[in-house]
């Protein structure tokens, strides 16, 4: 969470020099991990994630790390699409929708979430949820919104190796926006029409993706920068403010004395 003020400053730059479409996504595993946020059970990163204007993010592992329906409260909490096309309850109901369409002047964007299978191995959650194969679901939500959008976004917390056999596999997914793998790209993985992006972990890098289209919405170009998210950025005061405000009212815990051994000579 060190780097949230400096990452709303490097948003609002974004969207002061951008002309065009400009969204600001999340591949999920993002809710938990920091102190203040498991205390405020992920209240204090949507609240975070709110202010800098997120259009997206889907639902990973970890945001399921204190069940399904703390999740459900924080989407309903959420001004941005909490999105998993694939993650149902053990009943077989939704949890949250599994695509969201984002209208721009001049272009119709549709995302889709997809949520790793593996999650059903979280202790003590993986009773409460079922995974459905993402694969399959992927391609009947590309099938359903093909027609309707110019451009369609995958936010995939399944890993690169599964990114790129989803590529493989499902046609018509312009841009996969991965997470999970912990990988720091530097530049784009293309597969067939499929663009594919990792940009790191933890909140100490944001990546940006310049996507160029023609008059038909084909790819031209795509080049992805890796921003390290250093001291070079101030501090978003708005953002910080709430950083401050988490630290007081969550401070870490104060560790207990180390037993020590005491004998007589």
């Amino acid at each position: 969470m060190g780097g949230v003020a400096r990452r709303a400053t490097f948003i609002k730059q974004e969207r002061e020099a951008v002309q065009g479409p400009l969204l600001v996504l999340d591949a999920g595993s993002t809710l938990f991990g920091y102190w203040p946020s498991i205390e405020s059970e992920g209240r204090i990163l949507v609240e975070a994630m709110n202010a800098m204007g997120y259009d997206a993010m889907a639902v990973g592992e970890y945001d399921l790390y204190m069940g399904p329906e703390i999740l459900q409260q924080r989407i309903g909490e959420a001004t941005f699409a909490v999105l998993s096309a694939n993650l149902q309850t053990a009943e077989g109901e939704p949890i949250t929708g599994g695509h969201t369409i984002i209208e721009w002047e001049g272009g119709t964007f549709g995302i889709i979430g997809l949520t790793e299978p593996e999650a059903v191995e979280l202790p003590g959650v993986g009773t409460l949820i079922a995974v459905q194969d993402p694969i399959e679901i992927a391609r009947t939500q590309v099938e359903a919104l093909g027609a309707q959008v110019d451009v369609l976004i995958v936010l995939s917390h399944l890993g690169l190796e599964a990114d790129m056999a989803l590529a493989e596999t499902v046609p018509g997914i312009d841009i996969i926006v991965g997470g999970r793998t912990l990988r720091l790209m530097q530049m784009p993985e293309r597969i067939n029409d499929t663009i594919i992006v990792q940009q790191g972990y933890a909140g100490e890098w944001i990546g940006r993706l310049t996507v160029t289209y023609d008059a038909e919405w084909g790819i031209v170009s795509a080049t992805e920068d890796l921003i390290a998210l250093d001291e070079s950025f101030a501090d978003d005061p708005e953002l910080k403010a709430m950083r401050d405000e988490w630290a007081r009212r969550w401070p870490l815990p104060t560790p207990e004395p180390a037993a020590t051994a005491s004998g007589s000579g």
